[in-house]
Order: structure tokens, then sequence, then C-alpha cells
């Protein structure tokens, strides 16, 4: 009885911030799903993608339609039918596209060649593939010849198969230009073979990209190699046929100083440091590389070598639609000067000929002071994401990184930023004594500079955590502890790879795994605070930062109920997919399920499922949840033949200084000859307050109530909305 009370109050307390507008449930049937990722589409539909061991779960009404798997290597698979679903605005099933049992794994990723917000553009998807590297196993990228907004896709305009182990294959490391061109990772993540990144042509053809090194060719039927920029300027009897850039060690000098001019110069780090070299693998190297001979003198200036495994494949890969830039990150096996292994990240930028901009290795190497530093903990990158909320030549490239431990010279911290001395992170440092745990990070880098804008870690509680401070001054965090007071105890904290979006006004969306994770008072379901007394459970939870990633706009989990005196039930829900629409996110996964076929622990608590749907998981099962909430509505994020969109052709950010706020605030405008109407309106709509101003003016709001408000923007160059949060 004792057990069954406890059950039914964590069973009402994670209910206590359910809405109607919620959707969560799992797919019906017993067929093994896995949602991997989610998309929207014009007119509000949807786009889901993942597998399963086969399509009888599919309700016998809705439509199917299979491709041909023509080009697509999967010898050593298990028979899984990989499939994307079409769901209405109610998320009611409308078609399903699947491919041939066994043709591939899964269907992983969904990407298109429009800007957010605009029509629909072209569709293209990749997903995972097993079979031998003789036969390009690994993952396949394909072309659909529709885009389920002009037709539903019955082929694929082409397909390519990628050769890839580990970390590549797993992540899959490719996007797509708003030309229709792809650039992807093949090969090794951290081995002794081979890994590149190469572009496709529109028509899905390995191609020449300009200012990149490496060079392949054809001269009367013999294969050649030219290692030389620009491609232009080869002279030699054939012609070149493609390009690369080389993840190893040795041997082709891709992403190392070809004049000791390069290798010598001393550039900004980004963050008020400093750095040797031009390419972000000088570091590691005496001297250097002369393509034709290359050398591998080490170590570099801030004693590092590079690991014996020679390859360091990328894990990340984003483009700019707007300018077809691409930035691209990878982190090479490194050893400290001790002799100690390590991983050392880069995040490389470059324009659409493949000439370098800029890069990054998101930590000091030589501080503000002068003084060359190390970075012990292992550090990683784990996903990129353009934010397309400002014009190209002042956006920033959002960065999820991750490390391994913390010492005196991590990942940038929140508050310490060179470009924005203002900028306060919701969690500014790696707190605790916990060495040993993986805790994530988050990075607005300007893309045209790499210059760090804004910071956060995101690293939950551990469970009996100390050091805890006082409670946020934001209502919206619901009695817990600001990360930013004390010193608390963190806990392991993983974000989902290659899943990370940004919204029309710059808010950051996530999805991650933790521990006593932080929840939002308008979350759909919560974590027991610390001082209840009740305990945690490992968990799957999505959450919305706000463009400058101070608090959480939204934070909810989603996973098994669970009995918080034993910890029995939860933990057993993956999210690997997550998307922003104009009322919330919609996030997607599986239901895990053990060795037997069982489902793992209990049920999560679902809310209006549609036809399709179920309460009750059976087995692995696909979860969705659609989680709405007032301070996270936008109907510039709505989809493009439905949204009222508030977002100006040319939108800028308005500089709002403090918030939170508790009695003024200044607000200087991005359009300092422009006259702005300012509307200061509650999230349900209702204006309290209007202004007009120019450059910039101090604002009372010593009367607004405490919470979220609206600041809307209008004036000649458009409409603009950011968020404030009230305090008293």
């Amino acid at each position: 009885m004792q057990k069954f009370f406890l059950l039914f109050l964590s069973f009402t307390y994670c209910l206590s911030a359910f809405s109607q507008d919620n959707r969560v449930f799992y797919a019906g049937g017993n067929a093994g799903q896995v949602f991997y990722d989610v998309a929207q589409i014009e007119n509000e539909k949807f786009l889901v993608a993942g597998t399963c061991d086969n399509a009888s779960w599919l309700p016998a009404d809705v439509p199917t339609t299979t491709l041909t798997a023509d080009g697509i290597p999967n010898a050593q698979g298990t028979e899984k039918t990989p499939f994307i679903l079409l769901l209405n605005a109610d998320l009611s099933l409308q078609h399903a596209v699947l491919l041939p049992a066994g043709s591939a794994e899964d269907i992983r990723y969904l990407k298109f060649t429009n800007v957010p917000g605009e029509a629909t553009g072209d569709l293209f998807i990749s997903g995972t593939t097993r079979d031998s590297r003789d036969n390009d196993g690994g993952y396949f990228i394909g072309k659909l010849n529709d885009n389920f907004v002009n037709g539903i896709p019955t082929a694929f305009a082409w397909t390519r198969a990628v050769w890839a182990e580990g970390a590549v294959q797993n992540t899959q490391p490719w996007d797509v230009g708003a030309d229709g061109k792809v650039v992807y990772a093949v090969g090794q993540y951290q081995a002794y073979d081979w890994a590149a990144v190469y572009r496709l042509d529109a028509d899905g053809n390995r191609e020449v990209v300009e200012n990149w090194r490496q060079h392949w060719g054809s001269d009367a039927g013999e294969n050649f190699e030219w290692r030389n920029t620009p491609a232009s300027d080869f002279a030699g009897s054939g012609a070149l046929q493609y390009s690369a850039i080389m993840f190893k060690r040795a041997g082709r000098c891709s992403l190392r100083s070809w004049s000791q001019a390069d290798f010598e110069t001393i550039i900004p780090d980004g963050n008020g440091g400093s750095k040797q070299g031009k390419y972000p693998l000088d570091a590691f190297f005496a001297e250097p590389c002369d393509p034709a001979s290359p050398s591998q003198n080490m170590p570099g200036y801030t004693g590092y070598s590079l690991a014996e495994t020679t390859t360091f494949g990328p894990t990340a890969v984003t483009i700019d639609r707007r300018t077809n830039h691409l930035y691209f990150g990878f982190n090479p096996k490194s050893v400290l000067p001790g002799g100690q292994p390590d991983f050392e990240p880069a995040v490389v930028a470059m324009d659409e000929t493949g000439a370098l901009k800029w890069w990054s290795r998101l930590y000091h190497e030589i501080t503000p002071e002068g003084d060359i530093v190390n970075s012990s903990p292992d550090q990683y990158i784990d996903a990129l994401a353009v934010d397309y909320s400002q014009p190209a030549a002042a956006a920033f490239l959002t960065v999820n990184a991750r490390c391994h431990g913390n010492n005196v010279e991590n990942l940038w911290e929140g508050n310490e930023i060179a470009a924005n001395p203002a900028a306060w992170g919701f969690q500014n440092r790696f707190t605790g004594n916990s060495g040993n745990i993986h805790i994530s990070w988050l990075g607005k880098l300007k893309l045209q500079s790499g210059d760090l804008h804004h910071a956060t870690y995101v690293a939950e509680y551990a469970e009996g955590a100390d050091g805890l401070g006082a409670p946020h001054a934001d209502p919206l965090l619901d009695g817990w502890p600001d990360p930013n007071a004390g010193w608390p105890t963190l806990n392991t904290t993983r974000l989902a790879k290659n899943n990370l979006k940004v919204t029309a006004d710059g808010s950051v969306c996530i999805i991650g795994k933790g521990r006593r994770t932080i929840t939002t008072a308008n979350a759909y379901q919560k974590m027991v605070l610390p001082a209840s007394g009740e305990l945690s459970t490992w968990n799957s939870f999505a959450r919305v930062y706000p463009a400058d990633l101070s608090a959480p706009a939204y934070s909810s989990l989603v996973v098994g109920d669970w009995d918080t005196a034993t910890q029995a039930g939860g933990d057993n829900v993956n999210l690997y997919g997550i998307f922003k629409t104009k009322d919330g996110i919609i996030a997607v996964g599986e239901h895990q399920a053990d060795e037997n076929g069982n489902a793992l622990g209990n049920p999560i608590p679902t809310a209006n499922p549609p036809a399709w749907g179920t309460d009750l998981p059976d087995g692995q099962t696909g979860v969705i949840a659609y989680l709405t909430a007032a301070e996270i509505s936008n109907p510039a994020d709505g989809s493009p033949t439905t949204s009222a969109n508030t977002v100006a052709e040319n939108p800028a950010k308005y500089e709002i200084f403090p918030n939170p706020a508790a009695s003024s605030l200044r607000i200087v405008s991005p359009f300092p000859t422009e006259e702005t109407t300012l509307r200061i309106c509650t999230t349900e709509g209702k204006c309290q307050k209007t202004l007009r101003f120019t450059d910039r003016v101090m604002q009372d709001i010593s009367d607004l109530a405490a919470g979220v408000w609206f600041f809307n923007f209008e004036n000649g160059a458009g409409r603009v909305t950011e968020r404030v949060v009230v305090v008293r």
C-alpha cells in the first residue's frame, strides 16, 4: 500500500503541468519502432523518420508507398524496415513512405534545402547501413524525388553509399546547402586508416572544390592525386574530378599550415586570448607541413602531440543555406605533455569555395594574460546549427560541445566573454568535485569571425547533490537552486548528437539525458526538487533556452513515471530528434525494451494520443511528445503557409539589459536612426505598455507582474519579438 501511495504521489506530481494542448503518446503495435528525427513542413504537417521490425503496426487505412533502394548496401543488415511518416497538424497519420525490409537499418536524418521558415525545399535523407568497407557500408545519403508538399516521394533522385565506422557511422555528419550540394564525412573516427570530407554536386557526384587542398583526377585512365590549391591552378595533363579535406595526422596536411609565416602567426582565439597557427592542427606540431614531404615532428608550442591513432573523422557538419558556407567539428585524440591521453576539439568555418574563414578550439591556448595553457579534460564537438535569426553578416553558429572532467582551463565560461562582457549563462561553469563525468556545453560563435558571444554549460544535478545555492530568481525555474550560486555537485549530462535546433528568434532547442534534471514551472513532466527528499531517476529531457542562453524558457522530462522512494520505473526513454513549432516543441524517440523484448520500467505519462497512437508501450516502442507552453510560443516558428511571421526580412536583436530584471532595464535598438514602437505584452497577447524611442531608452518595469513578458518592437525594418523575464 505504501509503495502504491508513493507511486500515486509521483504520478500526480508529474502530471501537475499537463495541458490540453500537449500530445504525448506511443506508436501502436509491437514492432520495435524507433523515431529518430522530426521536421515540420508546409501546412503545419510533420515528417517523422525512423525504423521498425516490420510495418504491421501501421493502420490498414493509411496509404503506404515503398521506394526502391538501389545503391544502398546493407548485406549485413537486420531486416529492419525504415520509414518516413507524414503526420497532419493534429498528429494524425496521413501517409507512410517505406524502404524495403532489409534495404537499410533506419532513416536517421531529414534535411531540406530551404532556409528555416521559407517554403519547403528538396528533401534529403540519410540512414545507417551494415556492410563491408569494400561495399561502402556505414550510412547512405539520398535525395528524394519529392518533398511531401508537392507530392509523396516515389523514388530516390540519387543515393550515395558512404563507408563509415564508429562515431562517423553513428553520427552521420553531413548537410545540404540551398544549391542542393551535400558535404559529408567518410571513414573512421579514431583509428588508423582513412577519414575525409567530400562535397557532392546537385546530381550526387563528388565534385572539385576550388580552395580545398587535396584533389583527385584522371589522366588517360590513370588516377592521380594533386596536393595544391586553388584547384583552378592545376595545369597538368588530365583533369581533376573531386576534392577532399583529409582528417589524418600524416600524409596530406589538409588542416595544417604550409608556410612558416602561417604556422607562426598569432591570431585571436575568439574570446580575448590568442593562439598560434592559421590552421587547427598547427598546435600539435613543431613546424609547418610541406605537402610534398609531410613531417610529423611533435609536440607543438603548448606541449601537445597527436596520439598514435591517425584518423579523427568529423562528428558534425552544417551549412548556412543563405551563403552555402560550411562549418564542421572534429576531435583529434591527443597526448598531454606528461604523456596522458586527451581529446582536443576544433570548429572550422569555410566559405562556399572551401577557403578557410576561422577556426575555434572553444578554450584558451594562450590566455588573455599571455599564459600558454593546456586543457586536460577531454573535449568534443557533438552538434552544430546555424542561427538564422540574424542577417548572415551578424548571425551565430550554435555549438554543442562536451567535456570529460574539469580543470582550470576548460570550455569557455558563460560570464567571462570578451565580446559580450554583460553575458550571463544559465550555468556559467563546471562546479562540484566530480571529475570523471561528461557534461555538455552550448555556445554561440559569430558566423563571420568565430567570436564567442554567449555560452552555458548543460549539466544537471547529481543525486544527493550538495553545494546547492539559493533558488533561482526567475519564477519559471520553479524553486530550483540557481546553478551559478553555491558550488553544486553535477552528474553526467549528454545532449543528442547532431540534433540541435535554433528557432526564428534565436532560441536553442536541445534534447539530452541527465539525472536530477532541472525542469521549469511550465513543464509537462517535472523532476522532484532536491529539497523534497525524494529520489530522481536517469531521464531524457527536452529544453528551450532563449537566444542569450540565460534561464531556460522551458524544460521538461520525458521518462517513465518512477517511484520517488526507490527510483524504480524510470531511465527507459531515449529522445533523438526535436523541432520547434509556433506552439511548442515536438520531440521523438523510443521507449526501451529489455533483453526479453518487454518494455522497461513504467510508461511515460501520456496525453491526447491520436487514433494511431496508444497510452502504453509494447516492447521497444516509438515515442512522440508534442509539448506546448506560452513562454515558447512564437508564430514565426510556424510553417511557411500558416505562420503570421513576426520576424522582419532583415531581423536584428534588440539589446535588453538586465534580463531578468526587477525594476528597470535598458533597451538599445539595432536601428539607431529609426523610430521604434515598443509594445509590452503578456504571454496571452494583452499589451500593457506602449512607447516610442529611437536609439536607446531606460524603461521602468516596476509595475509589471513577475513572469514572462513579450517586448514587441516594430519600425520600418520590420517586427521583432524579444522575451523578458520580470522578477521580484
